[in-house]
């Protein structure tokens, strides 16, 4: 099975890590809980409600955004109508006018350090780029809970440094982060807490350097 008894839980305001061998179900379980797949079994809650059932758009609309592991933007958009979608789709309770859209939309732009490039189509924007564009726009819907899937992955050391200063950034900002990443020196650095997936189940937890030091999670993850 790609998920089996997932038994976790992720407190408001934690940087979580998720972390495991390729297939071992992580993007699985994002997707099982953003509502991009269906569970067999179980219960998803978020916030003290039951989502199990719900579609992503209603998952998205109660404050829970995500990122992909391959990028999902409108190619032939520029980076700020990317991010002007979402806001204007994330909002619905909202109503946002033309100028105030503009506004809000430059102010995000301007906290994931994508100014100078808002303008310009999504092809013609870097990979590490395009993640920011990616993490602006989840940004512009006002999630609780922010899942961010290998956004550092690819990137250059100095690329790297920045994706997670604005990770630790976006949790000062009041948002509590999920994320899945295979870059040791980001999870281990930026995270409170750490999970370890193996084959759909979860074998380890604890803090970075609990899991750091855990046997098993050494054998089958880590190489040591």
């Amino acid at each position: 099975m790609a998920v089996s008894d997932a038994d976790f839980y992720v407190e408001q305001g934690e940087i979580v890590g998720l972390i495991g061998p390729n297939g071992a179900g992580k993007t699985t379980l994002f997707n099982l809980i953003s509502g991009a797949l269906s569970s067999d079994k179980g219960k998803i809650t978020f916030k003290g409600e039951d989502i199990t059932d719900l579609k992503p758009h209603q998952i998205n609309r109660r404050g829970m955004a995500r990122t992909f592991q391959t990028t999902k933007l409108f190619a032939d958009m520029t980076a700020f109508e990317n991010v002007r979608l979402a806001l204007l789709y994330g909002n619905p309770d909202r109503t946002i006018r033309r100028r105030e859209a503009k506004r809000e939309v430059t102010k995000l732009m301007a906290s994931v350090g994508l100014l100078s490039d808002r303008n310009k189509p999504i092809r013609d924007l870097s990979l590490a780029t395009q993640r920011r564009v990616e993490i602006a726009r989840a940004l512009a819907s006002n999630p609780d809970l922010l899942l961010l899937d290998e956004v550092m992955a690819g990137l250059t050391p100095n690329e790297l440094s920045q994706a997670m200063q604005l990770v630790t950034q976006l949790r000062e900002r009041g948002t509590t982060i999920f994320m899945i990443e295979h870059v040791m020196r980001a999870i281990m650095e930026v995270c409170d807490r750490i999970i370890v997936f193996h084959y759909g189940s979860k074998i380890a937890e604890g803090s970075p350097s609990e899991v750091a030091n855990d046997q098993t999670v050494n054998q089958i993850y880590l190489g040591n």
